[in-house]
């Protein structure tokens, strides 16, 4: 690599670490988990309500093996991002949830968060995690496989989950919502459940004290779950709230 070359990458690697700063497939690298792309901070798309598109799917997904969440422009819904395939779900005129069918490409992120991925390692979770102990789980497996839990990291899990809330955003927060004693309108009424057990894939983004930039207030995890809407028997995904795991499920962390 070249001084010039070096100086470049360096000054990119900055950018990132100081979060809201966007980058395009082109502009990461061939680690197993690149930098961390980020488009947008929570406290900008819901605190500020400046959530404009900020950037396409299409352009994020150039690139093979992204893994990421996002919300919509306008804050219309959730998006979930697997290996570069996007899933994204809204809310309908009666409240229901709404998986958004046909081709991504056009839709743009108010706020995305994720990195490529190019290869994982593979952990068992041994018992139960109840929900308020899941982010030092990840916290504590994520040191044991290696990663440095001091940066901002991406994970995924795949099993039953337990004792799980989300919601599916609709042009406003309900958590920020709750946080500041606010009532949301009814055109603003998020899509919300309480789930006891419900299998699926779950995407997430560890990132210690980084509330308003990546994460909400006290947690350090900002995590989508896919799973089976019952009533249209397709794929859908939400905000995960709060998370518990069974034994048996499987956590990826990029290879270190």
């Amino acid at each position: 690599m070249s001084p010039t070359s070096s100086r470049h990458w360096d000054a990119v690697v900055m950018l990132v670490a100081a979060f809201g700063v966007g980058l395009s497939a082109a502009d990461v690298g061939e680690p197993h988990q690149g930098p961390i792309v980020q488009y947008g901070t929570m406290h900008e798309a819901i605190a500020q309500q400046q959530h404009e598109g900020r950037v396409s799917f299409g352009e994020v997904v150039k690139r093979p093996h992204f893994y990421g969440v996002a919300a919509l422009e306008g804050l219309r819904g959730e998006a979930t991002i697997l290996d570069g395939k996007v899933t994204m779900t809204t809310v309908d005129v009666d409240g229901r949830m709404q998986p958004i069918e046909g081709p991504a490409s056009d839709k743009q992120a108010t706020l995305l968060v994720g990195a490529y991925v190019s290869s994982w390692s593979k952990h068992a979770v041994s018992q139960d995690v109840g929900a308020g102990e899941f982010d030092s789980y990840i916290a504590d497996a994520a040191g044991k496989a290696g990663m440095r839990t001091s940066e901002p990291f991406l994970f995924t899990i795949e099993g039953e989950f337990t004792d799980v809330r989300l919601h599916v955003i609709n042009g406003a927060c309900p958590m920020h919502a709750r946080l500041k004693d606010v009532e949301l309108p009814k055109e603003q009424q998020p899509f919300a459940s309480v789930v006891p057990r419900v299998k699926g894939t779950l995407v997430g983004v560890f990132a210690k004290d980084a509330v308003g930039k990546l994460t909400h207030p006290a947690t350090s995890t900002h995590d989508h779950l896919l799973f089976e809407d019952p009533a249209t028997g397709k794929t859908a995904t939400g905000h995960v709230e709060r998370v518990g795991l069974r034994a048996g499920s499987v956590v990826r962390f990029p290879q270190s």
